[in-house]
């Protein structure tokens, strides 16, 4: 699962220092990972930070929940 989360966070850096992030020459402004954040949505740091989170509880839930494991293992 750690790897997983190594995975997200290389992408989202990868998307982030690449040309694709910056968009087309048209004047528009994209947003998302290689841009500003996009209305309504947290900047990159927290967000990146909420959703390892989110992955961290999601493995402890499937390893305690569904595979059984007491809870001193995890």
């Amino acid at each position: 699962m750690k790897l997983i989360v190594v995975a997200i966070i290389a992408c989202i850096l990868i998307i982030g220092f690449t040309d694709l992030a910056e968009g087309c020459k048209c004047g528009c402004v994209p947003c998302g990972p290689g841009g500003k954040a996009c209305a309504g949505c947290p900047e990159r740091v927290p967000l990146c930070q909420d959703l390892i989170r989110t992955v961290q509880g999601l493995e402890q839930k499937i390893r305690q929940c569904v595979c059984g494991e007491p809870t001193w293992m995890i």
